[in-house]
């Protein structure tokens, strides 16, 4: 729908030299002229960031909260990966600049913690909408408990998704019980086929500035009733600025560009009307045909891509990403003694979370259930070994445990694919010359939710989802029921508690620990 301009101050002045105008010759008629180049639009709606939209699982969501230092975040990046990570470098650095400015303030250290119970933070995706909403509908929306009120809010939009091009908006607000103290917002674009990633005020070449802000100018002179056509005179520097910060705003949509000119806009040919500064946001769209005159090389493949299917890389699965532990507050899921009739289901439940977990499977499970190993490596999960079928290990002989170790590793290793680096000790059972024997590291848990007791599932659930904390490795069975038909709920509990799901292997940096015995990541 085309919108108009036009206000009742503008027409007022109008009418008021109309007013003072000679009569007119009968049958006179104005020349004709041009057509606008540029006219006012609508808002342009963000793109579905949820995983059925546009880019699907080409989104990796990061969502961060912090209440001790007064930050909520989140954004969206891309699959990791030499044409993604300058893009995801740049979105990140939002996220670790508002938490650094955060510290400051608060005088607090920032350390990655879990949120309260039914705090919600299981959708980490851009919420839509959010980068369009009041700054103070933001801030009361994050809710900074222990900061007194004070803290920062980066919310995210996905502007763009075609071809090989991907837009997100990023508005970062901060304030406190007072009010709003400051609220920006930046666009960024990358074409994941070259890594090139720019600003949207890169979308235009030099001099874009200029020329649109004459064609505004016009535009703005025509809804007001002026019938000059002689040369529009943009004014002075702080003008021309106003038009580069609305390039900075630059959103594609299925007839061109679409920029935002803030309030406050004027020019000498609109004052010579009587017309005041404009009062409220607008949006303009410059066609296609226009905008491709003016814009750089990446800004004509992103004018290009609109209305195009996404063709960006796929999130390779959640345990085979790169964490930062440090950045949000990590818990490490595991499952003994399987593989089962259960597991399946349980790596179903993952699946549907795009969350990862670790499984410490028996040698003597192997080749029953050969499919569900090797699907826990197409998967992404961790699989490690849990000796051949469950000994008193501290009962053996040295060459018994290696031979427990040893063979329940080639029989995990031959039907997975995966190598097998770490071991759990049954009963968590050990000592030095257990360590020793079997030549890895042996990973315990310091939270043992006593599934194979049989609770009830509202008690099983409690203990795997409350208890925890970041760096904590939560010790379940495969080869309980009742740990099968709660696992959708207790990693739906961890998800809303702000927790990412990650495998051991990924609690601890990437690396497996090269020996020693570990209850929980350092």
């Amino acid at each position: 729908m085309k919108a108009r301009w036009a206000t009742a101050a503008l027409a007022a002045a109008v009418l008021a030299l109309s007013a003072c105008a000679p009569a007119s010759r009968e049958g006179w008629e104005p020349p004709a002229r041009a057509p606008e180049v540029v006219h006012a639009t609508d808002p342009v709606p963000e793109i579905s960031a949820t995983a059925d939209g546009p880019l699907g699982a080409g989104i990796v969501p990061l969502r961060v909260r912090n209440d001790a230092v007064g930050i909520q975040a989140r954004v969206a990046l891309l699959p990791a990966g030499a044409a993604t990570d300058p893009f995801n470098a740049q979105v990140e650095q939002f996220v670790r600049g508002a938490i650094a400015d955060r510290v400051v303030a608060s005088g607090t250290a920032f350390v990655p913690t879990p949120s309260p119970v039914g705090s919600g933070l299981g959708d980490r995706r851009c919420a839509a909408g959010s980068t369009r909403l009041p700054a103070a509908e933001l801030l009361a929306d994050a809710a900074f408990g222990p900061a007194g009120g004070a803290g920062t809010a980066v919310v995210c939009g996905i502007v763009a998704a075609g071809g090989s091009i991907v837009g997100e908006r990023i508005r970062v607000v901060s304030g406190d019980q007072a009010g709003v103290h400051s609220d920006a917002i930046t666009t960024l674009y990358t074409d994941v086929a070259t890594g090139e990633t720019v600003t949207a005020d890169g979308l235009w070449a030099e001099g874009a500035a200029a020329a649109l802000g004459a064609h505004i100018v016009d535009a703005l002179r025509r809804d007001a009733g002026a019938l000059s056509q002689r040369p529009v005179v943009v004014g002075d520097d702080a003008q021309l600025a106003t038009i580069r910060d609305a390039l900075a705003t630059t959103v594609p949509s299925e007839d061109g560009f679409v920029i935002t000119l803030a309030p406050g806009f004027t020019a000498p040919d609109l004052t010579g009307l009587g017309a005041p500064p404009t009062t409220e946001p607008l949006e303009i769209v410059v066609p296609t045909d226009v905008a491709a005159g003016l814009v750089s090389s990446l800004g004509a493949r992103v004018l290009a891509s609109s209305g195009q299917p996404y063709r960006g890389p796929v999130a390779a699965p959640a345990g085979a990403r790169a964490v930062d532990c440090a950045l949000v507050p990590c818990v490490a899921l595991t499952y003994d003694d399987g593989p089962s009739a259960y597991t399946a289901g349980i790596l179903d439940e993952l699946a549907s979370r795009d969350a990862a977990a670790t499984f410490f499977a028996m040698g003597q499970n192997a080749q029953g259930f050969a499919e569900t190993l090797a699907r826990m490596t197409r998967d992404g999960h961790e699989l490690e070994g849990h000796t051949w079928n469950h000994p008193h290990l501290p009962q053996l002989t040295d060459a018994q445990i290696t031979a427990q170790i040893v063979d329940s590793t080639r029989a995990l290793e031959a039907v997975s694919g995966q190598d097998i680096t770490a071991f759990r000790p049954p009963y968590g059972e050990f000592g030095p010359r257990v360590l020793a024997a079997a030549g890895m590291p042996a990973i315990l848990w310091d939270i043992d939710t006593l599934d194979w007791q049989g609770p009830t599932d509202d008690v099983l659930i409690a203990r795997a989802v409350e208890q925890p904390r970041a760096g904590s490795i939560i010790l379940q069975h495969d080869t309980q029921a009742p740990t099968a038909r709660t696992a959708g709920a207790v990693l739906d509990g961890l998800l809303d508690r702000g927790f990412q799901l990650v495998t051991v292997r990924q609690l601890f940096g990437g690396e497996m620990p090269a020996s020693g015995s570990w209850r929980r990541a350092p």
